[in-house]
């Protein structure tokens, strides 16, 4: 049995931060465990491809898959109904299955649309396998734990499926299977690759949907080192990326992490995302020692009640003394900030400007806050009536796609806001320190080298500074 695996492509989304195109990781995980179990595995990644209407047609044509599978997250979830139905319009024959963040927050309503075969909710690894097993054989798919998919005309959801409490037992992506080489991102060496050692997260922050994921779990030392060992010997990766939501939120595991680097005297680079709150000084000299260059952080706001609000549980003054530690023991620093959280004003807003100014930050992101799909402001605007409708509802469905769910501050309107968001950008970035850190950190070879990908990337990086 065939089995290809798509990755759609992002054509529209006003609040994302698009610096490049990464690694569909996910999809690796799955294209692995599928490979592993016997049957013929491909993965099309048509964020780096491009490719028309025509030019998909084509492909799926070419490779006959018996069973085509798709990830959904939230921002291109339009673009994965399309492909959909792209794939159908080949041969109505092709099984399509949609897995992903999206689907497991409206399964339902992703099941709406008739060229979706079935769904899988929560994790995928092992749903994934017991289901093309059933379809290998003709049988429902009905009963199999973390479907969703239709019986009798009917949509239905089953039992869910048990999180995997061994994540060691996972085999890595299958990075053979990805044109790795040809993805890009401003700052990063080349060839990189990303890693998560951890699912889900231990913080329960009101903005963040991570509930897909089920709860925290981590790899073990020596498999992350392993697998890191794997890319940079095997794949001569320069630069691996840590996608994990809070990399130390384990202090010890992460220095193991970081020993075992050492000790295999590996030679790349490598950042990742945490908490400020996490960086004590020991955790910082052990990843600066292993190659680790540059830390993600998620600040989010300058106004110490607004960071209640979104249950941080951070304080401003531990900001500043984590973020001027870390600058000076020598990582490249990125803070992470969102405008117009619900209870702000405009000055809690330029608070927020002001202090990412103020904080020896290399790079910084600002976003306009939108209410995402389960997340906890999202159930609580919906409950007070914030919102006319259930936008993520009906924007699964296909129905209502420009009208985002902003939380508009009292005495602001939507241009303001917008406006105050390219001013911070402006504020943040015309100041000559700041150009040249910018400057310094852009591999110009890698900007030649990938510039057609560029000049594509070009109005989604746009409209992750300012709205079209």
């Amino acid at each position: 049995m065939n089995v290809l695996l798509i990755r759609n492509n992002v054509y529209s989304y006003d609040e994302t931060n698009v610096t490049g195109i990464y690694p569909p990781l996910g999809l690796a995980y799955i294209a692995s465990v599928v490979r592993n179990a016997g049957y013929r595995t491909k993965i099309l990644d048509n964020q780096v491809l491009r490719l028309k209407n025509g030019s998909f047609r084509n492909e799926i044509k070419k490779y006959a898959p018996d069973v085509a599978l798709l990830s959904s997250m939230t921002p291109s979830w339009p673009e994965l109904i399309t492909l959909s139905r792209l794939i159908k319009d080949v041969s109505s024959r092709i099984t399509v299955g949609v897995g992903g963040p999206h689907l497991t927050a409206y399964p339902t309503e992703s099941l709406s649309h008739r060229c979706i075969d079935f769904g899988v909710y929560g994790e995928g690894e092992t749903t994934i396998l017991e289901a093309l097993e059933m379809l290998r054989q003709g049988k429902d798919l009905h009963g199999v734990k973390g479907v969703i998919s239709r019986h009798d005309g009917k949509v239905v959801t089953n039992a869910p499926r048990e999180e995997i409490d061994d994540l060691d037992s996972i085999p890595f992506p299958a990075v053979d299977l990805l044109p790795y080489k040809k993805y890009i991102a401003l700052s990063v060496r080349s060839p990189f690759f990303t890693i998560v050692t951890s699912r889900g997260c231990p913080y329960s922050c009101d903005f963040c949907f991570q509930g897909y994921l089920g709860r925290y779990r981590a790899r073990s030392p020596e498999n992350v080192v392993e697998e890191m060992e794997n890319l940079v010997k095997k794949y001569d990766i320069q630069e691996i990326i840590v996608f994990d939501e809070t990399f130390a939120a384990e202090e010890e595991r992460a220095l193991k992490i970081c020993e075992l680097i050492r000790k295999k005297r590996l030679k790349f680079n490598w950042d990742i995302r945490t908490r400020v709150d996490l960086l004590s000084k020991e955790i910082l000299v052990s990843l600066k020692t292993a190659g680790c260059s540059r830390i993600h952080l998620g600040i989010e706001s300058g106004n110490q009640e607004i960071l209640q609000k979104m249950g941080k549980g951070l304080d401003i003054p531990e900001i500043i003394e984590k973020v001027r530690l870390a600058k000076k023991i020598g990582f490249e620093l990125r803070g992470y900030f969102m405008l117009g959280y619900p209870g702000e004003t405009r000055i809690s807003i330029r608070e927020t400007i002001e202090f990412a100014k103020s904080l020896p930050l290399d790079w910084a992101s600002f976003t306009i806050t939108i209410g995402l799909p389960e997340t906890a402001i999202y159930k609580t605007a919906l409950k007070k009536r914030y919102f006319d409708t259930d936008y993520w509802k009906e924007y699964t469905k296909g129905g209502i796609i420009n009208t985002k769910p902003y939380f508009i501050p009292e005495g602001l309107d939507k241009k303001s806001l917008f406006a105050l968001k390219k001013r911070a950008y402006l504020e943040f970035y015309m100041r000559p320190k700041i150009i040249w850190n910018v400057s310094r950190g852009l591999n110009f070879s890698e900007l030649i080298k990938h510039f057609p990908l560029y000049i594509k990337l070009l109005p989604s990086i746009r409209n992750s500074i300012m709205e079209i």
